[in-house]
This record gives C-alpha cells, sequence and structure tokens, in this order.
C-alpha cells in the first residue's frame, strides 16, 4: 500500500488545545521556515481543536458554499482560502484536528503513499472503537457504511515537507456541515465517532489514538512536548 522504509526517527508531538485556524496555519508555516533555515524541528505532529471554521481548499466550487462570507461569520464561523488541496470542508470544536510537518523524502514516501497513510491512521482508529472503516477509491479519507467519519486535505511544499494534514469528527455539531456541501459530495452524510459507537469517547483518548496510529505507520518513535 505504501513504503514508509525503515525510519527511526522521533516524532515530536504538541498538543495545542483549541487554537483558532489562522494562529495554527501561522504555527505551521513558522515550523516549515525554521526547518528550510536551520534544518531541525521535523518531524513534528501538531493535535488539535479548532474554533468553527469554514476552509475553502484549491478546488472549491462556489457552489459548494451555501451561504456568503458574511453570513457565515454572523454564526461565528470563519471561512478561509488556503493552499491544501481539495474542496470545502468544517473544522470545529468536538474534531480531532492533525497537522504533521514532516519530509517525504526522509520518510522515502510519495504523495499519494502519504495520503493513504492518513487514512490508515484514521481506520486503524476507528478499528480501536470497535468500528469497521476503510477507504474509498477516489474519494480521499475515512468511511464507514453510514457515511465519512475523517476528511483528508494536504498540501507538498518544496523539498517535499507536508502541511495541513487530517479532521477526524468525534463529537463534532453535525449541523455545522449542512452549511457547505462537505468536500463536494452530496450523496454520503458526514458522521462522528460517538453515533458510529453508539457511546460517549474521550477526545483526548481518540487524538492520542489517531497520532499513535500515525507514528506506528511511519515507523517512528513519539515525543510528546
Amino acid at each position: 500500500m505504501f513504503n514508509s522504509g525503515t525510519c527511526s526517527k522521533t516524532i515530536r508531538h504538541v498538543k495545542l488545545g483549541r487554537i483558532s485556524f489562522d494562529d495554527a496555519l501561522a504555527l505551521q508555516d513558522r515550523t516549515i521556515d525554521d526547518f528550510r533555515s536551520s534544518g531541525t524541528g521535523l518531524p513534528v505532529i501538531f493535535s488539535l481543536e479548532h474554533d468553527p471554521v469554514i476552509t475553502c481548499g484549491r478546488s472549491t466550487k462556489p457552489s459548494n458554499l451555501l451561504l456568503t462570507t458574511a453570513e457565515y461569520e454572523k454564526r461565528g464561523i470563519a471561512v478561509r482560502e488556503i493552499d491544501r488541496g481539495g474542496d470545502v470542508t468544517f473544522h470545529g470544536p468536538g474534531q480531532v484536528v492533525v497537522y504533521p510537518i514532516l519530509s517525504l523524502r526522509e520518510h522515502n514516501l510519495r504523495a499519494g503513499e502519504y495520503v493513504r497513510l492518513l487514512e490508515q491512521a484514521m481506520i486503524k482508529t476507528c478499528a480501536a472503537y470497535g468500528v469497521d472503516a476503510f477507504a474509498r477509491d477516489g474519494y480521499p479519507g475515512c468511511w464507514t457504511e453510514k457515511g465519512k467519519v475523517g476528511a483528508i486535505g494536504t498540501s507538498v511544499k518544496s523539498r517535499g515537507i507536508t502541511k495541513h494534514g487530517l479532521a477526524f469528527n468525534v463529537e463534532t455539531d453535525l449541523d455545522y456541515f449542512k452549511l457547505i456541501v462537505p468536500c463536494g459530495i452530496r450523496d454520503h452524510e458526514v458522521v462522528r465517532l460517538i453515533d458510529l459507537t453508539g457511546k460517549a469517547v474521550e477526545f483526548e483518548n481518540v487524538e492520542a489514538e489517531i497520532v499513535k496510529n500515525l507514528a506506528s505507520l511511519l515507523k517512528c518513535d513519539i515525543k510528546t512536548a
């Protein structure tokens, strides 16, 4: 499926808690700039929750935004056009967001293999909670028979450095997704882990499980800051 090589690196894991999209984006850019100037600081995984925000990737169709920017902002939802692939999606409280910043070259990964790896990290997380999940050809993310529980949106910068990452719905308010056409897909529901399991789950445990699975797939140890 993919080849993550025999990496013996340690991935630094930084838990950011709840943070605005703008602050998280600035942190990613700073981390990448620091690596380019000093050659240090990578790989790192940032895990967090966002304040409500709608992000529009490079492939976003205007018709997939069902309100105007002003109408979103009146509801307390920021709208941002960003430099990742994919269409429009929502991030907000109750959703685990993971931004791995790493060099694909150092991990012997191609861009497509990296996307499959992100999918597998979420699929393995679902399995840990007794939920069957899978990947769908042509539709990146983590899927279940009831709908899509995890989304992927990444970009690969110069020197093969990754930015952005994945979003996994734990206990997200799904009404937010009714205000857009998530990822441009009209015929499949967005779902969340608590509904798939039928019971409460601890957000921080799910966050830790995703990071653990991601590091394992990269064949790296974790050092949590």
